[in-house]
């Protein structure tokens, strides 16, 4: 599995808003999609808020991304510090060809829905970052960046501290009071408490 660094933020502005704040700062569209998430976790697990962390730090995706006509399985494996912000993740692919078969192969192998999550995604790069726009139905906007960029070769920073500083240097709408929001918390609770 190989580890992963990323931030994500809860956005203050509308999707459409980004897009025009970003492309005033040299930024282009490189890719826009939707993401279909099924999100699962062992039939054994209690589903709380209380175990959220718990929940969300080993887990199956079943994800089926329309605009790379790609259905596949991803392992997820996350460790959390004390606050629940995201230390390290690792992730390991596996496509598979029939959405349906593979709901059936994951519940037969012990496994039941978490959580759906579907996002609009908007990819941006000015050349030097790349920055997801996700608009999360039900939830709002976020914005991800991951170290490693798609579309250039180098990568949005050395750490986290350095991605957190070059997404703020485009001072970008965002609640700069977490850096590591999980949207999928986000709609558990959301799940959990309607």
């Amino acid at each position: 599995m190989k580890n992963e660094l990323e931030i994500c933020v809860k956005c203050l502005k509308t999707k459409d808003e980004v897009v025009e704040d970003l492309k005033k700062q040299g930024f282009e569209i490189k890719e826009d999609f939707v993401l279909d998430d099924i999100y699962y976790v062992k039939k054994e697990k209690n589903i709380s808020l209380d175990n959220s962390n718990e929940l969300l730090s080993n887990y199956v995706l079943l994800r089926q991304a329309a605009h790379r006509n790609a259905i596949y399985f991803q392992l997820k494996e996350k460790q959390f510090d004390e606050s629940g912000n995201i230390l390290s993740q690792s992730s390991c692919k596996c496509e598979i060809t029939d959405k349906e078969k593979g709901i059936t192969f994951i519940e037969n192998l012990g496994y039941k829905e978490l959580l759906k999550l579907k996002d609009h995604n908007i990819l941006m790069s000015n050349g030097k970052n790349e920055i997801y726009i996700q608009d999360v139905e039900n939830l709002g906007v976020y914005l991800e960046m991951e170290q490693k960029n798609i579309h250039t070769d180098n990568n949005n920073g050395k750490n986290i501290d350095e991605m957190i500083n070059n997404l703020n240097s485009y001072n970008i709408d965002i609640d700069q009071n977490n850096y590591f929001v999980k949207k999928a918390y986000d709609m558990l609770e959301k799940t959990i408490n309607s």
